[in-house]
């Protein structure tokens, strides 16, 4: 969350990048505001304004209940404990902004609940209340199997003896997840956005080097040496750094010449300021709607960029250095799928060589004797 102009008010975008602005006054329930928060110079909206005072208003008139001293052995103050455990402060603030958030809006429910009472059963119960949206009904889990292994193992004495949100299989289990971009999808937004645009450049960043959004917002000059980038990739940063060093294709070296771009930066708002995560992932959606590509995705370029070095015979060491990637197993996800596109490619071409070699027609009428020539002795038999 990040704290806007305005006191108790804060911006906690989705994991979408859409914007979300709520009020936040300790002691009351958070209220969130969906007017639009700012006009086209940056100026907050009259509309906004208003339904920010009403609900101050609100809150004012509620009473300031006395909060009672959370008993240890609820939920909630597991969660606490957890929020103040070195392991949770090591995590990237995105990081740990998408786990309070899960956190936080469980606790609703089951904050008073005895946390050493939880079984397997009550966690697959609250994943399956959450089945419309798979990804979130899974993403509860892994959140809570990562805090129950807190719980189990970095703390002495042992806060649990068991984790409750081990072995629950997933809910998406027929997702593919993000949309990938195909290479008509590229062109149309190319065509739409030409060189010299933001938008071009934005989608050239991720698409020729498989950089993530959170990347592809801080990459800027300090970044380049010649016709290499050489950065230490945003997603667990703090906790996992990993280098990355990878060389700019023409087309991306070609969009960053054309365009208008920052001294820390090659990405800009139109005020000439860096863009956020959250910011240029917005613009990113925008910028897809407005080509006639719904479905698409920053991160769908980044599975784009996967599937054409897969194609290309890269191999899962290459793509795990080029995407940072820790498992070989995610690159490999890629390559088998290219590699069932090339043998299906394969045998269609040799069905077809072998249709044209033919000079009877495969099918013939239904009551007519088909004869097939063995090519291994030369002898016809009728079928």
């Amino acid at each position: 969350m990040i704290k806007t102009r305005l006191k108790y008010c804060v911006y906690d975008p989705d994991r979408f990048g859409n914007d979300r602005y709520y009020i936040r006054k300790p002691g009351h329930k958070k209220v969130r505001i969906r007017e639009t928060f700012e006009d086209g110079q940056g100026n907050i909206t009259e509309a906004f304004f208003a339904a920010y005072r009403a609900a101050l208003a609100a809150m004012d008139a509620v009473p300031l209940a006395k909060k009672e001293p959370l008993r240890e052995d609820t939920f909630e103050w597991l969660v606490n404990q957890y929020y103040r455990s070195a392991k949770f402060q090591k995590l990237g603030k995105s990081t740990q902004r998408e786990k309070r958030s899960v956190l936080d809006r469980y606790c609703e429910t089951a904050g008073a609940r005895p946390y050493k009472a939880m079984q397997k059963d009550d966690v697959e119960k609250s994943q399956a209340k959450r089945k419309d949206t798979p990804g979130a009904a899974d993403n509860l889990v892994k959140v809570l199997r990562a805090m129950f292994n807190w719980a189990m193992h970095d703390v002495k004495p042992p806060l649990m003896t068991h984790n409750p949100a081990v072995g629950i299989s997933k809910v998406n289990t027929e997702s593919e997840g993000f949309y990938t971009w195909t290479p008509a999808d590229v062109e149309q937004y190319r065509e739409h956005y030409p060189l010299g645009t933001t938008a071009r450049l934005a989608l050239e960043i991720m698409l020729n080097i498989g950089a993530r959004i959170s990347d592809a917002a801080k990459l800027g000059p300090p970044h380049q040496t010649g016709v290499w980038l050489r950065f230490t990739a945003e997603k667990n940063k703090v906790r996992k750094p990993k280098r990355i060093e990878v060389k700019m294709l023409p087309e991306l070296r070609k969009a960053i010449e054309t365009t208008k771009i920052g001294t820390f930066t090659f990405l800009i708002t139109d005020y000439g300021l860096p863009f956020t995560k959250a910011g240029l992932g917005g613009r990113m959606r925008d910028w897809c709607d407005a080509a006639g590509l719904p479905e698409c995705t920053s991160h769908g370029l980044r599975k784009a960029a996967a599937v054409e070095h897969a194609e290309n015979m890269s191999t899962a060491p290459e793509m795990c250095a080029l995407f940072g990637w820790d498992k070989l197993e995610t690159a490999e996800v890629y390559i088998r799928k290219a590699r069932e596109k090339t043998m299906a490619g394969n045998a269609i071409e040799r069905l077809e060589e072998r249709r044209k070699s033919k000079s009877v027609p495969l099918f013939e009428d239904e009551n007519a004797s088909e004869t097939i020539t063995e090519e291994n002795d030369g002898k016809s038999r009728p079928r």
